[in-house]
């Protein structure tokens, strides 16, 4: 049997520059678990703005996006997702960790900020996590991109004016190193390839029959909607989902109220954001997922989550999917 040992390192520390982005090289050899990300520093307001934001401050980061050989995008999504939205993760001590440091109030003063987001290769709730391990020792290139928003996006603005002061972000890694077995030649390979995607869409008007279309051709763990904007626009929102549908022609796998799914995710996790909905295939209350009940769409053309929703001007939907493709390990 091959043998293995984790290290984990700080690989990179970056400067938040607003509205801007940058793009990190990641060391290449091993077997990635996780990427961290440690936004830190402070947002000065020179202006007084309304209120705080419920996701503060992971506005400072629209998107985090990790893309093998430039071309292969593994990972995409907003900062929220890293931080509040990873429900495969134990949520129920996101309440009294410090995943994220909120400036304290909008009034003119200079505040501390945090904000702690992973991305994770590997399955954290499944049977066998390290079936999904990112092997790297084959590719030429491997980056994270970072985009930035605003200091500003962290709070209803009004007439807000505020700034970014020393904020950095911090790029640590956890990698497993697997060795060849002395008697075989071999090593364990991982099996399945996890991708994470997102896409965003305007709801300028209620809808009864709302579509996202999902990724065809592979297998789907879940999918991660967040509505934003029946209260305050640009604040996640429980208002918007009347009811939610997931389903490929007659092959339907969720056919739940907005509230009701949102109080099976209470359930299950124990914790999750308001205006946060989960969908999870593979989840039934336990603490493990069970990757072979992964909705296999590999021969099926329309998956797609359909909705009823609440809409208006300024109203808006993401949705995150977790899918896998099995890569015969």
């Amino acid at each position: 049997m091959s043998k293995q040992f984790r290290i984990q390192r700080t690989i990179s520390q970056a400067v938040v520059a607003a509205g801007g982005f940058i793009t990190v090289d990641l060391p290449r050899g091993y077997d990635y678990e996780t990427l961290y990300l440690r936004l830190t520093g402070s947002v000065q307001v020179t202006t007084a703005a309304a209120s705080v934001r419920a996701e503060a401050p992971c506005q400072a980061i629209q998107r985090a996006e990790v893309i093998a050989d430039g071309r292969n995008t593994i990972f995409s999504a907003p900062m929220w997702y890293a931080t509040l939205g990873k429900y495969d993760r134990d949520l129920k001590q996101v309440q009294t960790s410090r995943a994220i440091t909120p400036p304290t109030a909008a009034a003119i003063a200079t505040y501390p900020i945090e904000a702690l987001g992973v991305i994770d290769f590997f399955t954290p709730d499944g049977e066998r996590p390290k079936d999904s391990n990112f092997r790297t020792d084959g590719l030429q290139l491997l980056q994270l991109r970072l985009t930035f928003g605003n200091a500003i996006d962290m709070f209803v603005a009004g007439a807000g004016v505020a700034a970014f002061v020393n904020c950095t972000v911090e790029i640590s890694t956890s990698e497993i190193v697997e060795l060849v077995d002395a008697a075989t030649g071999q090593r364990t390979n991982p099996v399945l390839l996890k991708k994470v995607s997102f896409q965003e869409l305007t709801v300028p008007s209620s809808n009864v029959n709302q579509e996202v279309r999902l990724p065809a051709g592979n297998m789907i763990k879940s999918v991660v909607v967040r509505t934003e904007g029946a209260t305050t626009l640009g604040e996640p929102s429980t208002a918007m989902i009347n009811n939610l549908i997931a389903a490929s022609g007659v092959d339907v796998r969720v056919n739940m109220r907005g509230a009701s799914l949102r109080g099976k995710n209470n359930d299950d996790f124990g914790y999750i954001q308001s205006g946060y909905y989960v969908a999870d295939f593979t989840r039934n209350g336990g603490v493990q997922a069970r990757l072979s009940e992964l909705w296999d769409v590999t021969n099926q053309a329309e998956p797609k989550i359909t909705m009823d929703i609440n809409g208006g001007a300024g109203y808006k939907l993401q949705a995150v999917v977790t899918e896998y493709l099995a890569t015969g390990g």
